[in-house]
């Protein structure tokens, strides 16, 4: 059986980012893009110390990815500045933002990034269905899943965290069902649609919206 042990949301302004950084890890995360301090402070909001070293898997899905990285790359390449730095080049690899947290995140053993071509859907469907399956072939003891996006003005991080063992903060469990016609919407904030409802009289289960699900989706139930 799969359990949510955690569904929250978080936004940082430019200004506030490195500061909650350093209050997470007691000094700052010096060069490292903005994707990845939004997926150390998710993980580390998400995940309990003890909890840090059992074997994890992170599944990240992003509309804006590292544009204004890649933006700032372009200019110095453009500009006639010479070589770019290369911790601005490395800022433009989504793939590495679990490579860099992952000394503060010693169970991370895996990590996949999905993309997004609008701002308006989702594709929870695919990570959570994904860390379901991992999750029963025993693969790893817990899946972070997630949505991480920024703009110059605002980083947001919507965070899902699944698990195999029950635990003293589990909010649901998860199964495959029969799709339904009216359920949460696959939207980037499914994470603030979850903990509300999970806070709030109402059924005892919610299913996903899920189109492409083939009549399967992701069922939340309380416990």
């Amino acid at each position: 059986m799969i359990h949510l042990d955690a569904a929250f949301s978080q936004q940082f302004t430019p200004a506030e980012l490195p500061a909650a950084v350093r209050a997470a890890l007691g000094k700052p995360l010096r060069r490292a893009a903005v994707l990845t301090q939004l997926a150390l402070l998710g993980a580390f909001a998400a995940l309990p110390a003890e909890r840090r070293s059992l074997p994890t898997a992170l599944l990240w899905q992003s509309t804006s990815g590292p544009r204004l990285e890649t933006l700032t790359l372009l200019a110095e390449i453009g500009g006639g500045g010479g070589e770019p730095m290369p911790y601005d080049f490395l800022a433009t690899q989504p793939a590495l933002a679990a490579a860099q947290i992952q000394p503060f995140l010693p169970g991370l053993q895996a990590a996949s990034h999905v993309p997004l071509d609008n701002a308006k859907d989702a594709n929870w469907g695919l990570l959570l269905s994904l860390a379901m399956a991992w999750l029963n072939e025993g693969r790893y003891s817990q899946v972070l899943c997630a949505q991480l996006d920024h703009r110059s003005d605002l980083g947001s991080g919507h965070w899902l965290l699944l698990s195999r063992a029950p635990g003293t903060a589990s909010l649901a469990r998860l199964a495959m069902a029969a799709s339904e016609p009216s359920g949460l919407p696959d939207i980037p904030e499914l994470p603030a649609r979850i903990a509300h409802w999970l806070a709030s009289p109402g059924p005892s289960r919610r299913q996903l919206e899920s189109p492409a699900g083939r009549g399967q989706t992701v069922e939340f139930a309380r416990l």
